[in-house]
């Protein structure tokens, strides 16, 4: 019964963890038609996606305290919900800056359900003492995925991003309602593990943080421009630029299906110079093989490359000595984000001045330093345990 509750609960916690990968997936792999539709030019669309992540980080400071006083529950219930309404009527601007205003609201929502949602899947591992984060990380991935194919269906048929938006996130939103009764409520802090030191700060949770953030700036790179850098660069369709996410999202979705299994069986250091070399490899892939169908193969590879870098530095930041977990993850969450948020506006301004393949570069230099930082776990091999 125990462990049919535990599936039960699971499944509804993962539920909602599609849901920002639905809405990623559906807004980038639609960003050539709205740049098209609200004549935005680059670095006007490297405004727009600096709005949305200056919006969440500012949600990702205040969802503690959202959460204290209404509940991650509910939070991520109401959450989710604005996040699909936002995403959906962000569909119907005319003008950069009605864009801009819907970024807002999109990227403040967004915030708050991924505190709220990672806050739920916390309260399951310790409710019922098993591990399914991985799991969960993989349901957003898959979302993504969805998200993604679905912008590409709808760009073949020659459908608006508001119809693609309001198909794929209505639907989702039906069952919102079944999978929030499913939730558990908020575990009493004295339950949730570790001590809670605010001052101690080490210097290693600080690397996996910075490393976590490179990881995710590339994955936000590919979610935010490899569409662009096919439609405008490399002659793509619509069609088939938007398919970048999607093939991402495939081969991270099934990696991470695995990657507790993988290290079990590698070191960390293994795993990560191994899955940093191969992001880089996709990453040159993608970049200078003149053919669509290569781009899209090196975007496979950099998603099969970069899925166990941040569950493993999670990981490892959070069983470091003199900081509870809880605080480890509280920091390396907002380095990882800010990555993800930041880094890819950045990438629209440096592409208005120099060009979309030259900024990319960057990305490059970033799977270099990513190689070069998994040498910090070289010296001590860790096993996760079996699930």
């Amino acid at each position: 019964m125990k462990r049919t509750e535990f599936s039960i609960t699971r499944a509804a916690c993962a539920y909602f963890f599609l849901c920002p990968g639905l809405a990623y997936g559906v807004f980038t792999s639609r960003l050539p038609a709205l740049k098209m539709q609200t004549g935005a030019d680059e670095s006007q669309i490297g405004l727009l996606l600096l709005c949305v992540g200056m919006s969440s980080l500012v949600a990702l400071f205040c969802s503690s305290r959202l959460i204290a006083l209404w509940g991650s529950r509910n939070l991520l219930k109401y959450g989710s919900m604005t996040l699909a309404a936002a995403t959906a009527l962000s569909c119907l601007a005319q003008t950069p800056l009605q864009l801009g205003a819907g970024c807002l609201i999109v990227g403040a929502s967004m915030g708050l359900v991924d505190v709220s949602m990672n806050t739920q899947g916390i309260h399951t591992e310790h409710r019922y003492r098993t591990s399914c984060m991985s799991f969960m990380h993989a349901a957003y991935s898959f979302g993504g995925v969805t998200g993604s194919i679905a912008g590409a269906v709808f760009a073949g048929l020659g459908l608006n991003p508001f119809i693609n938006a309001a198909c794929v996130l209505g639907l989702y939103a039906c069952f919102l309602g079944k999978a929030s009764s499913r939730l558990l409520n908020d575990l009493p802090v004295s339950r949730q593990g570790g001590k809670d030191d605010s001052r101690s700060l080490p210097l290693f949770v600080l690397l996996c943080g910075v490393l976590s953030m490179l990881a995710y700036a590339s994955e936000g790179s590919v979610a935010e421009w490899g569409s662009l850098l096919l439609f405008t660069v490399k002659g793509a369709d619509e069609h088939t630029a938007a398919l970048v996410f999607a093939a991402f999202s495939v081969t991270t979705v099934c990696c991470r299906l695995f990657s507790d299994r993988l290290r079990h069986v590698l070191s960390d250091f293994v795993l990560l110079f191994g899955g940093s070399l191969l992001a880089l490899a996709g990453m040159l892939l993608a970049l200078f093989s003149p053919l669509p169908a290569a781009c899209l193969a090196g975007y496979a590879l950099m998603g099969a490359g970069l899925s166990p870098i941040v569950p493993t530095l999670f990981s490892r930041a959070g069983s470091c000595p003199g900081i509870s977990a809880g605080r480890a993850s509280a920091i390396v969450s907002i380095l990882s984000y800010s990555g993800l948020l930041f880094f890819p506006p950045m990438l629209g301004f440096v592409a208005h001045e120099k060009g979309l393949l030259n900024a990319l570069l960057i990305i490059v230099a970033a799977c270099v330093i990513l190689t070069l930082g998994s040498f910090l776990f070289r010296k001590k091999r860790t096993r996760a345990p079996r699930t």
